[in-house]
Parts: C-alpha cells; structure tokens; sequence
C-alpha cells in the first residue's frame, strides 16, 4: 500500500508541474518596441498631453490674429418716439414729429501700428508655451515608455522566476523517484520522501504566487497598453540578448545636456519670462491705431425738423491711446516679471543639478548591474556544481538529505539571481536613457 501511495504521489507532482509549465505557453509573445507603440496609441496619460500641445498650437494661431486689422459692423432698426422740448426752465413742454422708422448701419475698421512690442512679444509668448507643451508631451512619452519597460521587465523577472521554480520541481520529482527506489532497499527511511515532498509542495505554491503577481502585472500593463485586461503577455526573450557596454560620464553628461526635456523646458521657461517681461514694459507706451469707419443712418435728426432720408459720413484718422495709471502701475509689475525671472534661473539650475545627480546615480547603478551579473554568474557556477557533489554523495549514502537541501535551495536562489542580474542590466540600461532623455 506504501508503495501505491509513493507511485500516485509522483503521478499527481508531474501532474501538477505540467500544468504550471504549460501556462506560459499560453499568451501573446510582444517585443519591447511593440510595447512602447501601443503605449504611445493608447496610453491616456498621453492623450492629454497631446490635447494640451493642440490647445497650445492653437492659441499660436489666436495670437497671430493681433496683426490682422479689427473689423466690426453694425446694423440696428427700430422705433423713433416724437421729440420732446422743454423751455430753459422746465416748466413747458412741447412735442416734433420726427419719422419713427430708425434705420442705421455702421462699419468701422482699425489696425494697431505701434503698441510698445506687445503684438510680437504676445506671439512669441504663444510660440515658447506651444514648444514648452511639447516637451511636456515629449517627457511625458518617456514617462510612458519607462513605466512599460519597467512593467514590460518584471514580468519577465516573474516568468524567469517561475521557470526556475518549475525546472527544481522536475529535479525534485526525479530525486523523489530516486528516493523511493532506495527506500524500497530500505537503505533510506521514509522522513526522507515525506521532506522531499515537503520541498516540492515549497516550490509548487512558489510557482502558483508567481503566476498570480504575472497575472496582476499583466493586467495592469494591458491597462497602459489598452489590450484587453484578460490577455497575457509574454516578453521577448531576445531582450536579454542585449550586450552591455562600458559608458563615459562625459559623453553622458554632455548627451543629457542636450537632451533632457525637463532642462530644455527649463530653458523655454527663463525665454518666456523674459518675453513676459518685455509685455510688461510695453505697457509704457503709447498705443497708436490707424482707423477708418462709415456711418449710413435714417432719418436725419440733426436739423429741425428733422428730415426722412438717409444720410452717410465717413471718417480716418490716427488714434493715440496712453495708459496714464502704467506710470505708478508698470514699476511694481516690472518688478514681479523680474522676479519670475530670476525663478525661471534659478530653476534651471537644480534641474542641471538634478540631471548630473541622476545621471551619475544611473551609471553607478548601470555599472553595478553589471558586476552583479559577473559575479552571479561565477556564484552559479559554484552552486551547481556543489548541488552536483552533494547529490552524488547523497545517493551513495556519504551525505545527509540536509545537505542535499541546503544545496539545492543555494543552486536555486544562485539561480533566481542570476536571472533578475540580467533583467537588471536592461532595467538600469533603461533608467539611464531616460535621465539623459535619450528613451
């Protein structure tokens, strides 16, 4: 009866392996790059930074109308009551008949000829918020992007993690079957079956945790990439091929410079506070204005009595307006633009400081990364070929089942290790494109 037992325990382990192991097979294989298009299709985050860079350009074109001449036109029609006159003193009245059909249409046209710069500086100001919103919406796309390698890499992470896990429940099994057979000889007892089933089952539930932090992933990586919440994504192994290579600060500090959005929205910042500034001193000026209009009324009331038939005059000229209130108003309001300035530059500074932090940061974690996997990789080497030792000893009685445990929970974390090293060699890869602004 024992050994019917043993036989159906081994049966329902390689069932179970089995159905673990076939559950990766099941999904859609996505490159990264695929990934980053579909994020960039779907991605919400990013619809509205398109929305705001649209919002942007347009206000451009607004702005472009300040050159264009001001039309405006007038039609009116109605009633006309009788006059009423009354004597110097108000104590008599008196009534004209005047025609009661008012009809009245106007037109008049003005283009502004000199306002101090503020037609200009108000397209310009246009143009900088228009080129800030795109590198919002440019950092926000790398924003995106990072987030999905980021999501994209874990899951890979899980799957290594799980494979590794499946792959010592397949070595477990054999060992068990081994096991049994030499507890048939009755050369070993059977705490050692019960322990080896023990590290199965350790490594079964591994296996099922695993699966449903992949399936959280997967959701909410789906979720950014706007497939279906149920589909499962399968990364593409040939990311890992991905060979390292040795960096240089210089060249990295120097391709950040030029690149990083945030510094270049820093830059477009201190420009539209100076063209801030300008808009603020225009104020001092006077507003000269070229205008033309025309005037077509009925009836005529400038004569007594008053006459039904049309009349016209037109008027041009120059206008000349002045804001006589700037003179004690323009010197504080200079002064906040000066202010805001001076925050533009001062901003643009920590965001240099910020730039050259992370990127040194990310290098020192990139290289890191690196040596990680070097040593992992020896580490693993050590661990698999003591596991291989201490099973031969194990079978041929020279080794407790401890030792072969310990063995095997050192070639397994040597191995989970080796695997997230490589994962993190692309990650650290990653998050040093991103702080130069090169994802």
């Amino acid at each position: 009866m024992k050994h019917v037992n043993n036989i159906i325990l081994v049966a329902v382990l390689l069932v179970g392996s089995t159905r673990s192991f076939s559950q990766e097979n099941n999904g859609k294989i996505l490159s990264i790059q695929d990934a980053f298009e579909l994020a960039v299709k779907n991605s919400a985050q990013l619809k509205v930074s398109e929305i705001n860079t649209d919002l942007a350009q347009q206000k451009v074109e607004i702005a472009k109308l300040g050159k264009l001449p001001q039309l405006s036109t007038g039609l009116s029609y109605g009633y006309l009551s009788n006059s009423q006159i009354w004597n110097p003193s108000f104590d008599k009245l008196g009534h004209k008949p005047i025609p009661h059909n008012l009809t009245q249409f106007s037109f008049q046209a003005a283009e502004v000829i000199f306002s101090g710069g503020e037609l200009a500086n108000n397209l310009k100001k246009a143009g900088l918020e228009e080129q800030i919103a795109v590198l919002n919406q440019e950092k926000n796309l790398q924003d995106v992007k990072f987030l999905v390698a980021a999501k994209y890499l874990d899951i890979y992470r899980l799957i290594n993690q799980r494979q590794v896990y499946v792959d010592n429940i397949k070595l477990s099994q054999e060992r068990l079957k081994n096991i049994i057979s030499l507890q048939k000889q009755g050369i070993v007892t059977n705490n050692d079956i019960l322990r080896t089933h023990l590290i199965i089952s350790d490594l079964e539930l591994a296996v099922r945790k695993t699966e449903d932090n992949i399936t959280i992933l997967n959701q909410q990586m789906n979720i950014v990439l706007g497939l279906d919440l149920n589909e499962r994504l399968i990364p593409d192994s040939s990311l890992l091929t991905y060979s390292p290579k040795d960096e240089d600060i210089k060249k990295l500090m120097s391709e950040a410079f030029e690149n990083n959005r945030e510094l270049k929205t820093a830059a477009k910042e201190i420009e539209a506070a100076q063209t801030n500034l300008k808009l603020i001193g225009a104020d001092r000026y006077p507003r000269v204005t070229l205008f033309a209009a025309n005037n077509l009324q009925r009836p005529y009331t400038y004569s007594t009595p008053a006459l039904d038939i049309y009349y016209n005059n037109w008027i041009a000229g120059v206008s000349m307006t002045y804001n006589i209130s700037s003179i004690y108003q323009s010197p504080r309001t200079r002064k906040a633009g000066k202010i805001q300035v001076e925050q533009s530059l001062a901003k643009e500074t920590v965001q240099k400081q910020n730039v050259e932090i992370a990127v040194n940061a990310d290098l020192v974690k990139f290289n890191e990364a690196k040596y990680e996997l070097d040593t992992y990789t020896e580490d693993l080497k050590s661990a698999e070929e003591n596991f291989r030792i201490v099973e031969k000893k194990y079978f041929n009685q020279l080794a407790l089942l401890a030792d072969l445990i310990d063995a095997t929970n050192t070639k397994i974390e040597a191995e989970l290790k080796v695997s997230n090293a490589r994962i993190n060699v692309v990650f650290s890869h990653y998050q040093l494109k991103k702080s130069i602004g090169l994802l």
